[in-house]
């Protein structure tokens, strides 16, 4: 069969797949009552590799899933982010195949591969037409078994890592999240991101990846599911003749214990002055998915802030600059769980909010939930419940994330059963137990200043700057009205300079190619980038390295990222990282200075300094947010004293241009664009050190780019597995 057959024979069954699955009457679809989650045919192969098979003939598809206990949790202190790395190239080449030969032997099956890493566990899953099962299971073993990580192909990663973390410095979102996880689970591998941190990407070598590969990539720990249109003897000889040969034994290193909840409500206030609305968020650590708890514990998490008539709505109803959103999760591990809430406010309403939401979490359990809010909560759980095997992949994830952690194909048999038992008496009593407002943790990522006093009068105040552990915020300083008029006067020559203020408000798209440069540990790597912008509010940046793309996506309050190489891979992103890509959108030369215009910001003229080798006019702006939402900053702009174009602008990591931390951005090479001043080189720097340069090829404006550069490439893979 040819490359182009195969490609349209695996189309037309993807197109068959959603025909079934979608409608109410499709072949998937059941009453909540009459669902039974399909149960496996297991063997153990004489190497411990456990291997489920489940058969469905239906469509001509094999999916593969293959999870192994080697995720974040696993990584070793001075490596975090090590798991995630791993998974991620274990496609960038085996020991019989170069990157771009293993790309074009799953191109020519027209199947896909892809893996990733959460907290607890890796997984690598594949899809493959069924008469090419066998052939698609050897190259899925190959990427699995005898990766060679190629020191070329680890630096690129360490780079789109490193740029996937830098916005979220700058997002407040995102940092409230990133520290909530870090207080909750202090001291424990759950507190630092999968990602780890740009901190750790420079120890994050060759040698870390092939050593946690070569740790926790063995057979006897790991499961390997095989769904579809295969006989459950194909299944099994292929899996034993692919994965026979591998060997070894996972090392266990000791599970630390998960930290007891503080004695007392703990605040964390982060301190990032000059944001108008600040990040609140709310943990509270909770049991894993074994418990008998758990289940209760879903329910009220439902009641609190998952579903209509939600505890929470009172909240919002009553205004006050609270966010039209109060999030509530529940996030279930091997080892434990954490309940959290979160929202934004504007700074004189954070004590308050921080009240509600602790006398809520109180009140649920004083006043324990009616039996109406525990048979929504119930209805919503058996009715979402089939929905979850609609088709063979979902099939294996869900059995797969049970199986993971300890609770058999049993638990999925009698889920309907078992959620349909939650009483009101049992939400209310694992409530007490577990929801304790006393005993939470409370993080605020907002401006010390005017924040730590409302606070305070809730509970005893942490202080801590955006990027160091403990830091005071910056004395408060007054601008004389001289200096305020002058820098309006200066700031209004700059945009004349750029192209003219109603100039730069009539760019409603842009499009930017060229080389980027980022630089790690004294190593370079360079990617061919671009970058697409559309107001309002729309964004697609994509890097290319070799044969491999990856890019964000921003389409208003959706995200996206997606990579594409062997096969594509398009995950959907949370609010947090959708606020990090509006960070993004915003860091161009044109929004930078349309943020300097907002009306009720101070700008103030604070003499003459000197940037990139010219003497520059200092403006410092600050205030309220820039144009399109999210939080304002403190920022520091340098103009050319002679022809007031912008040479650089700080940034700080507590919104403190002072700070060792700043983040600096340099503009050179200015040329005229549809008559915008655009700078066609930019260097950004953090704490001085050079991290990434831009050289752009062509920039073009107002073009007329299509809406659906800022939908997501399809098809999507979902490779992870839990609901």
């Amino acid at each position: 069969m040819t490359t182009l057959a195969r490609t349209l024979a695996r189309s037309l069954a993807a197109a068959l797949l959603t025909a079934l699955s979608v409608g109410p009457a499709g072949v998937f679809a059941a009453e909540p009552s009459a669902f039974v989650p399909p149960v496996p045919v297991l063997r153990t192969l004489p190497n411990g590799l456990r291997v489920a098979v489940f058969q469905d003939h239906r469509l001509p598809l094999v999916h593969l899933q293959l999870l192994l206990p080697a995720g974040g949790a696993q990584d070793a202190e001075e490596t975090p982010g090590a798991a995630n790395a791993t998974a991620l190239l274990l496609r960038a080449g085996t020991s019989s195949r170069t990157a771009g030969a293993f790309a074009a032997d799953v191109d020519f099956l027209g199947g896909s591969i892809s893996s990733a890493a959460a907290r607890d566990y890796s997984a690598v899953s594949g899809t493959f037409l069924s008469a090419d099962f066998e052939a698609g299971l050897e190259l899925f073993a190959d990427a699995v078994v005898n990766p060679v990580f190629p020191p070329e192909q680890v630096d690129r990663l360490r780079a789109q890592t490193a740029e996937q973390l830098l916005p979220g410095r700058q997002s407040p979102a995102a940092q409230a999240e990133d520290r909530l996880w870090a207080a909750a689970f202090q001291g424990h591998p759950y507190g630092h991101s999968p990602l780890g941190t740009l901190e750790s990407l420079g120890r994050l070598d060759r040698e870390a990846v092939r050593a946690f590969h070569r740790d926790f990539y063995r057979p006897d720990r790991a499961v390997l599911a095989i769904a579809g249109d295969v006989d459950v003897e194909r299944a099994f000889a292929a899996a034993s003749d692919r994965f026979g040969i591998w060997a070894g034994r996972a090392v266990t290193p000791p599970r630390p214990p998960v930290p007891a909840p503080p004695a007392a409500m703990r605040i964390l206030l982060v301190d990032r002055p000059g944001l108008a609305r600040s990040e609140v968020r709310i943990g509270l650590l909770c049991p894993s998915r074994t418990d008998p708890d758990a289940l209760p514990l879903q329910a009220a998490n439902y009641i609190l802030g998952g579903g209509p008539g939600s505890r929470f709505d009172p909240l919002l109803q009553a205004g006050g600059g609270l966010s039209p959103d109060v999030r509530s999760s529940y996030a279930t591990l091997r080892d434990a769980g954490l309940v959290s809430l979160g929202t934004s406010a504007r700074n004189d309403s954070v004590g308050i909010l921080v009240v509600r939401l602790r006398d809520e979490l109180a009140r649920l359990r004083t006043q324990p939930p009616g039996e109406a809010e525990v048979a929504a909560a119930r209805r919503y759980f058996e009715s979402t419940f089939p929905l979850q095997f609609q088709t063979p992949g979902a099939v294996i994830s869900q059995w797969m994330g049970a199986d993971f952690y300890g609770l058999t194909s049993v638990w999925l048999d009698h889920f309907v059963e078992n959620v349909g038992g939650v009483t009101a008496a049992q939400v209310a009593a694992a409530a007490s137990r577990w929801l304790d407002p006393s005993r939470c943790v409370v993080v605020v990522v907002g401006p010390a200043a005017e924040l730590k006093a409302p606070l305070e009068a809730v509970g005893p105040v942490e202080v801590a700057g955006a990027g160091a552990l403990v830091a005071t915020p910056a004395p408060a300083r007054t601008a004389s009205a001289e200096q305020k008029r002058r820098g309006r006067d200066l700031l209004a020559l700059t945009f004349a300079a750029h192209g003219g203020l109603e100039r730069l408000r009539r760019v409603t798209d842009t499009t930017l190619e060229g080389d980027m440069v980022v630089q790690l540990e004294g190593k370079s790597l360079t990617l061919q980038v671009r970058q697409v912008r559309k107001e309002p509010l729309r964004m697609r940046y994509s890097t290319r390295a070799s044969s491999v793309e990856s890019g964000q996506i921003l389409n208003g309050a959706r995200g996206w990222l997606y990579s594409s190489g062997d096969s594509l891979r398009v995950t959907s992103v949370d609010s947090a990282r959708v606020e990090a890509l509006r960070a993004v959108f915003r860091s161009d030369v044109v929004h930078s200075l349309l943020a300097a215009a907002e009306p009720g910001l101070e700008v103030a003229w604070l003499g003459q300094g000197r940037a990139d080798g010219r003497t520059a006019d200092v403006l410092e702006v600050t205030g309220t947010a820039p144009p399109g939402g999210g939080p304002g900053e403190r920022r520091l702009l340098y103009l050319d004293a002679t022809d007031h174009r912008l040479i650089a602008e700080d940034l700080g990591d507590a919104g403190m241009p002072s700070s060792p931390l700043a983040a600096r951005r340099v503009y050179r090479d200015y040329r005229t664009v549809a008559g915008v001043s655009w700078p066609f080189h930019e260097e950004r720097l953090l704490g001085g050190t050079s991290t990434m340069t831009l050289s752009l090829q062509s920039v073009t404006i107002n073009t007329g780019v299509s809406d659906r550069m800022f939908e997501p490439p399809t098809p999507e893979v979902k490779d992870l597995p839990l609901r």
